[in-house]
């Protein structure tokens, strides 16, 4: 068979991109990751307490972190901030929960952020979404990477992580169906499937990073769809199943304390670590095997969207294409459980200078309250200038010249989520910042 020039060109290009380096930024973010640090002020802010407890807990508790010091000001990594949380949350005297962990017993939830266009802003959303509910609520938070480019990793990992690596575990390895050459699922045991995860220097998140070998497990599941008998549409819905049989919550933020009621740092650690209360699944921009597991796996579907006639026309396909999906699943299937949660559109990348975005929005509310959300992520160059360092708004860390508009749009990010765990969560206490989006855009 002759290639002719093409061959030729992908040859070349490959040599020239061999020289190139592509790294210099990511490795810089990766080796300096969750540099950012929390005030005082901000501290408080995110555990929704007054300033003033929370000196007065310092100065009470021994095993309030020290943080960091510039003259008059003490500041906090994420890491600290989550110790302080347990140390409020877990003494007898607090007047309600700070520590939102899922209870033993409780199902691990699941989130599926989904498109079926790229460049909608799917993973940037889902990572923001992870860390709000981390700094917010204190949750633990698993986070599956189901894009072989795997975007939403580089939001997380740091330089001990080898990412792109082929040795590297994959939503292929934790789903069981990493050889395409395979005949059958190898459904890895609970503890197998908890050593895939890998631990994040944010506090309490976990990560299964993507990479190229996803799309080994969209092969794969190809080929067992040709046996009868095989569900490849409910593999990664078992092997959460039983990854979570082996490792649910044990410990109470109770045990956090001692008998004499002395915080017990060895205690909280394991705790963090032992388990997560939410898996956030970032889903390629496409409809694949291994994305409509994605779906059926989910508790909860938020779909990120921009608001331009022809990217709506995306959405229409996608919706339509998962319609047909299910009624097969469900003909195969009857008695199967998808979805029990809320779902909904997510607007983003919405210039509300633009008549046309806001209209849209507007009209597709109107039509569908439920499933259309009234906050939206704004076009911003706040998060254009964080993601060149591969960072979220949660971490980046602007210039001068940029603090104003980092600021506004860490507001617009905090009344997302906002929005989104009241939809996810009915029964955690909001944070109003969705009320304030509400209030100014649509009076």
């Amino acid at each position: 068979m002759a290639y002719g020039q093409f061959e030729q060109f992908i040859r070349n290009m490959s040599r020239v991109m061999g020289t190139v380096n592509t790294r210099l930024q990511r490795d810089l973010t990766l080796r300096t990751r969750v540099a950012r640090r929390f005030s005082m002020v901000e501290t408080a802010q995110l555990l929704a307490v007054d300033t003033t407890y929370l000196t007065r807990i310092s100065a009470e508790d021994p095993a309030f972190p020290e943080g960091e010091r510039r003259g008059r000001e003490r500041t906090f990594s994420p890491s600290e901030v989550m110790l302080i949380r347990a140390i409020i949350g877990s003494n007898p005297a607090a007047k309600r929960p700070y520590l939102h962990w899922r209870r033993p017993g409780e199902p691990v939830k699941v989130v599926t952020f989904g498109a079926q266009k790229g460049g909608t802003g799917k993973s940037l959303s889902a990572a923001h979404f992870a860390q709000y509910v981390n700094l917010h609520y204190g949750l633990r938070v698993g986070v599956i990477d189901a894009d072989p480019q795997a975007t939403v990793s580089l939001y997380f990992a740091d330089e001990t992580l080898p990412l792109f690596d082929a040795e590297t575990p994959t939503l292929a390895d934790f789903m069981g169906v990493d050889d395409p050459g395979a005949q059958d699922i190898s459904e890895p045991s609970g503890e197998d499937l908890d050593r895939i995860w890998h631990n994040t220097p944010w506090p309490g998140i976990r990560l299964i990073p993507g990479g190229a070998n996803i799309q080994n497990g969209d092969i794969s599941l190809f080929f067992m769809s040709r046996q009868s008998g095989v569900p490849v549409y409910r593999v990664l819905k078992d092997a959460i199943a039983r990854w979570s049989a082996a490792c649910p919550p044990r410990t109470s933020t109770d045990y956090i304390r001692g008998d004499n009621g002395v915080f017990d740092l060895d205690a909280y650690q394991r705790a963090l670590h032992e388990t997560v209360d939410v898996i956030v699944i970032d889903q390629q921009p496409s409809l694949t095997l291994m994305q409509l597991n994605g779906l059926v796996a989910a508790d909860s579907v938020v779909i990120p969207q921009t608001m331009k006639g022809f990217d709506l026309a995306t959405l229409s396909t996608y919706v339509s294409n998962i319609g047909e999906y299910l009624e097969f699943i469900m003909g195969f299937e009857s008695d199967i459980e998808i979805g029990g949660g809320a779902h909904m559109v997510l607007p983003t990348i919405v210039q509300e200078q633009n008549d046309q975005d806001t209209d849209q929005i507007l009209d597709l509310y109107r039509k569908a309250p439920r499933d259309v959300l009234q906050v939206w992520y704004s076009r911003s160059d706040a998060i254009a200038n964080a993601a060149e360092e591969y960072k979220s708004i949660y971490e980046y860390l602007p210039p001068k010249t940029r603090r104003a508009s980092a600021k506004a749009f860490m507001t617009n990010a905090n009344a997302v989520n906002d929005a989104l765990v009241q939809r996810i969560w009915p029964d955690l206490p909001p944070r109003d910042y969705a009320k304030t989006f509400i209030e100014e855009r649509w009076s």
